[in-house]
């Protein structure tokens, strides 16, 4: 599943990267944090969006300063291969 969230707290690269990395460790996948918006897009293998913000929470206690809120699901869209055969 891909998610989006807001992030407070953040206001520079150095912000975003530790973000995105502690994310990362956490087993999060395809990170994008936008710092102009104070978003981030990710995808979980994690069926359940409870188990989803119970991991979030434990990145964001384990990075003081920064905290998110507003998780919302997004669909995920799928390249379609086209024939172009003539």
């Amino acid at each position: 599943m891909r998610y989006q969230i807001e992030i407070s707290g953040m206001h520079c690269m150095g912000c975003s990267s530790l973000i995105s990395m502690t994310m990362n460790e956490s087993g999060l996948d395809n990170i994008i944090i936008d710092l102009k918006t104070c978003t981030a897009v990710f995808e979980s293998s994690m069926k359940e969006d409870y188990l989803v913000k119970k991991l979030l929470n434990k990145v964001f206690t384990d990075i003081p300063g920064y905290s998110y809120k507003n998780m919302k699901t997004l669909e995920i869209k799928t390249q379609q291969a086209i024939d172009i055969r003539e």
